[in-house]
């Protein structure tokens, strides 16, 4: 028989007794957090489900739904047909503190009591176990606010649920919601930061790892939540349209309730300017996160001196893409000489506090693109064997020339956490005498003399000239031949991946859903899976020539002050390159000042669409078949899902065309220009 399933719900969410806790006290005892009230449901005219926090009146914590809000119901009553169906509320209901709720064509039980099992707010992937009352949900990691102060995302991220009858021709039920979620006001003020936008505000349980957010059940019959191996111990809120932290913000983040009493847990605030992005882990003792209650955390007079952790640097200057780094240049551009060159950078974590650890050891783990055995990068002294960072964070890295015949090349440095095992970031050592700048024509840019990698220009008929590959978007590369690298089936569906094997080519013959993409995201193929801003430059026209030239991001290959070619730069040397075939090697010549070149060397390339099965996987012929070099952009924008590609200069000798769209796992070179930025 169908039904109309109706539906009351008088939602209490058992808040009468309910008290605000303070989480975590404010520096110096300013300002506490005071107890006060808990959680209110205010009703907005909204086609989307919204929560907002906000006063209590005397005991009483109204609960007002909005326009567009619904529940979801299931039923296990023999007869009925109640699989995870919307129940709309009705329109009579709009700012009431009870609800008619409404499901059209809902099979009941044709005799007897119809069991509802229901859920709040809806949601299509809410799954109910197969024999048990529970259903499986999903708290977001990454939370969205509109803006400071506002509370209205809340209702997206929380979960209540209940258990009600249906019998009789009144077809009614009666429920109350249990409110199974916790609430964090966070309230942030700064007189040092205040001309920064507060961004987000993260809660992060790094020590004992403390379930916050993730995929978790509930349990209807006994009221209990559990959680399964795909949890966080952290949730973070970010500001969709961020202000000046000219007076003291409030931000909302959901998380699961938690016992943090005895624990010490950083708070991350991230905040912005046009120029930096400024992250400040903050360690304070934690304290319980009641469900249904609003917990506060309040950080008064926010400084940079808060930062808690020596070994992250909380200023960046670089396009952060949403990711995270170590020190402030992934290529360290040095000479060498048979005595030794030696350099000192910094090995400090920034970005994405979350995904970082205290780096603790370096160890070279390539001496020359042109020959790993001889021995020219040292660090802390030894070519060979890990070594502890230095007390600052800092590495001292040596090039020297060990054989006549190899002034130079491309080498590289891995640093480690405490299991002195794992790589958690690498550095390009780039031996090489200063590159000379060429300013190019009348396009405004200025380009190194030669490739990344190579220590010669290209006026010499010598293949030493081609440099480096990098697959598109990956700080370090893969290297010139398979002798000192491997190739391996991408799983890059996050970008540790990568940042974990740095010698690997990361193939995609085989794996599905890459669209020629060596960084998988969710892996459903999508061009929402793709990651257009790793170099800094996501494009959003319609055409590969991208009109931006974007800014330096944390992933660019390129020394300090330098950054990966504009689109731009590339189309210039199509424009106005010549082609010269030489004995051994191939170029395209451009005169950017009316009388002097600079040379392009035709490279090759390795293709990302094939590990090989010897290692070696050069494509084309790697002196004089192809001109392969990627630019920083992406081929065109998400409106355009054919082209997932990057922007590429790409000539083939052999018919003479010219390819602008490549796929990102092939390893191609790159030029790199001056960063006016100087970042």
């Amino acid at each position: 028989m169908k039904n109309r399933l109706f539906a009351i719900g008088a939602m209490i969410l058992m808040m009468t007794s309910c008290t605000q806790d303070e989480l975590i006290s404010s520096d110096n005892g300013k300002e506490p957090a005071t107890a006060g009230s808990c959680l209110t449901l205010v009703g907005l005219s909204s086609p989307q489900t919204r929560v907002s926090i906000g006063d209590k009146t005397g005991d009483v914590y109204p609960v007002l739904w909005s326009e567009g809000d619904a529940l979801g119901v299931f039923s296990r009553t023999a007869g009925t047909d109640i699989n995870n169906v919307q129940s709309l509320l009705s329109d009579e209901s709009i700012g009431q503190n009870s609800g008619v709720f409404t499901s059209d064509d809902v099979k009941m039980a044709e005799e007897g009591a119809t069991e509802l099992l229901i859920y709040y707010p809806y949601r299509a992937s809410t799954e109910l176990a197969e024999n048990d009352n529970k259903i499986t949900s999903t708290l977001s990691v990454e939370q969205e606010q509109s803006r400071p102060g506002d509370s209205h995302h809340i209702g997206k991220y929380g979960f209540a649920f209940a258990k009600a009858t249906v019998s009789g021709p009144d077809m009614l039920a009666k429920f109350t919601l249990n409110h199974a979620m916790a609430y964090v006001k966070f309230s942030i003020s700064s007189q040092e930061l205040s001309t920064y936008k507060l961004k987000s505000v993260s809660l992060y349980d790094k020590e004992t790892k403390t379930p916050l957010s993730g995929v978790f059940t509930a349990d209807l019959d006994t009221d209990e939540l559990t959680y399964g191996t795909d949890v966080k111990p952290y949730a973070t809120v970010s500001l969709t349209t961020p202000e000046l932290l000219a007076s003291a913000q409030d931000i909302y983040l959901t998380t699961y309730p938690a016992d943090l009493s005895g624990k010490e847990v950083y708070i991350v605030i991230t905040l912005e300017n046009d120029r930096q992005t400024v992250t400040i882990p903050i360690l304070k003792e934690g304290k319980q996160l009641k469900a249904n209650a609003v917990n506060t955390i309040a950080v008064n007079n926010l400084k940079l001196s808060d930062n808690s952790c020596e070994w992250y640097e909380p200023v960046e200057t670089r396009l952060l893409a949403g990711g995270w780094a170590y020190g402030e240049s992934n290529c360290l551009l040095t000479n060498i000489s048979t005595s030794g060159v030696s350099n000192t950078i910094s090995v400090k974590a920034r970005g994405n506090f979350m995904e970082v650890e205290e780096p603790k050891y370096a160890k070279t783990i390539l001496n020359c693109d042109l020959g790993n055995a001889n021995k020219m990068v040292r660090v802390n002294g030894s070519a060979t064997d890990i070594s502890p960072v230095n007390g600052d964070y800092t590495i001292t890295v040596t090039g020297i020339q060990t054989y006549a015949g190899l002034p130079g090349g491309c080498g590289q440095v891995a640093i480690y956490g405490a299991d002195q095992t794992t790589v958690i970031w690498s550095f390009i050592i780039w031996m090489t005498p200063t590159p000379a700048e060429h300013p190019y024509g009348n396009t405004g840019y200025v380009v190194l003399d030669r490739n990344l990698g190579t220590y010669m220009t290209c006026e010499g008929d010598n293949w030493k000239q081609n440099g480096v590959y990098f697959q598109w978007g990956r700080p370090t590369p893969v290297g010139w031949s398979g002798t000192v690298g491997t190739n391996i089936p991408t799983e890059a569906t996050n970008v540790r991946f990568s940042i974990e094997n740095p010698r690997s080519l990361l193939y995609t013959n085989n794996v599905d859903n890459t669209k020629s993409d060596w960084y998988l995201g969710a892996w459903t193929g999508a061009r929402t899976d793709r990651k257009d801003d790793f170099w800094g430059n996501p494009n959003e026209s319609s055409t590969y020539l991208n009109p931006s030239d974007g800014h330096k991001s944390i992933y660019d290959p390129c020394p300090k002050g330098y950054r990966v070619v504009s689109p731009r730069v590339l189309d210039e040397i199509e424009q106005k390159g010549e082609f010269v075939k030489q004995s051994a090697t191939a170029v395209f010549r451009y005169c950017y000042d009316g009388t002097n070149y600079a040379y392009w060397p035709l490279a090759g390339c390795k293709w990302g669409s094939n590990g090989g099965n010897n290692g070696n996987n050069t494509g084309l012929d790697a002196s004089k078949s192809a001109a392969c070099y990627w630019s920083n952009s992406s081929a065109s924008s998400y409106g355009n899902d054919k082209d997932q590609g990057a922007t590429s200069l790409y000539y083939k000798v052999s018919d003479k065309t010219w390819t602008h769209s490549s796929g990102r796992s092939h390893a191609f070179s790159v030029r790199c220009m001056k960063d006016t930025e100087n970042r």
